[in-house]
């Protein structure tokens, strides 16, 4: 499944660049306004998305997507209002405009299978280079009073390497709370080291694939195709907050890769350790 909704991620982003191009050729032929409001229509979603890709700090992810939403929608408007035969500038934006939802709400979704419960103990983890990790090892090597585990998507993904940076101004407070931050990837840390250097990690765990311990948390052929030849699995998005003895106080499971959570989100469930 996982294969298949990259495949057509990639045929729907194709769809949408290729359609601009083909509107504003249209546009310098024909001069149609029509035309023009194609053009807003496909290349709303894939700029939006380049620029979240580019700038993850500065464009976050929503489910909804409302300001390439709002640019869809305007273009549909723009090509409704000004062709008034309905031709293909219209039929295509309306096309596109489904592609756009199928995306939003379907191809970039993201389903869990059965994970640790709330005040269930989290499993052993196997690393890539064959060791099993416990978090109650981790927690009483370390002296800390509670762990906090972040898995990450893909150093490809946005939204992963956006939660990441934002992770720095967090460590100030998990320091004073003696909680121990462990990053959790399906990639290498070489693969995060541009924006590792900014957030000095107290851990890093590169997952091994294929390890039926790491099943519930990585995901076969999540990666994309342009990744696909070195990396094909990638994390599932979530976050754990894990007291001393490495039993779940809090997770969050996202539903969509697109929004994987938040700092300020992880900052605020840092009270259940003192309960």
């Amino acid at each position: 499944m996982n294969k298949f909704k990259v495949f057509l991620t990639t045929i729907a982003f194709v769809w949408l660049w290729s359609c601009g191009f083909w509107a504003i050729f249209q546009t310098v032929r024909s001069g149609d306004i029509a035309w023009v409001g194609l053009w807003i229509n496909a290349w709303s979603l894939p700029i939006w998305m380049l620029l979240r890709f580019l700038w993850p700090w500065k464009f976050r992810g929503e489910q909804r997507e409302p300001a390439a939403f709002a640019a869809v929608l305007t273009g549909v408007a723009v090509a409704l209002l000004s062709d008034s035969e309905k031709g293909q500038p219209v039929y295509l934006a309306i096309y596109n405009l489904f592609v756009v939802l199928v995306y939003l709400f379907h191809l970039s979704a993201l389903r869990h299978p059965a994970m640790p419960a709330l005040d269930a103990g989290f499993p052993c983890l196997v690393t890539a280079d064959g060791k099993n990790w416990s978090a109650a090892e981790h927690a009483r090597r370390g002296n800390f009073d509670g762990l906090l585990l972040v898995f990450l998507r893909s150093s490809f993904c946005a939204d992963s390497r956006g939660l990441l940076m934002q992770l720095s101004a967090l460590l100030p407070e998990l320091k004073r709370r003696g909680v121990g931050l462990v990053i959790c990837s399906a990639e290498p840390p070489s693969r995060w080291s541009r924006w590792i250097t900014a957030v000095p990690l107290l851990e890093f765990l590169q997952l091994a694939p294929g390890e039926s311990a790491n099943d519930a948390f990585l995901a076969p052929g999540g990666a994309p195709l342009t990744q696909s030849a070195t990396f094909s699995e990638a994390a599932r998005p979530s976050q754990w907050l894990l007291d001393s003895e490495g039993f779940v106080l809090w997770r969050h499971l996202p539903g969509n890769y697109r929004t994987p959570g938040s700092a300020e989100l992880l900052r605020g469930q840092l009270f259940r350790l003192q309960d």
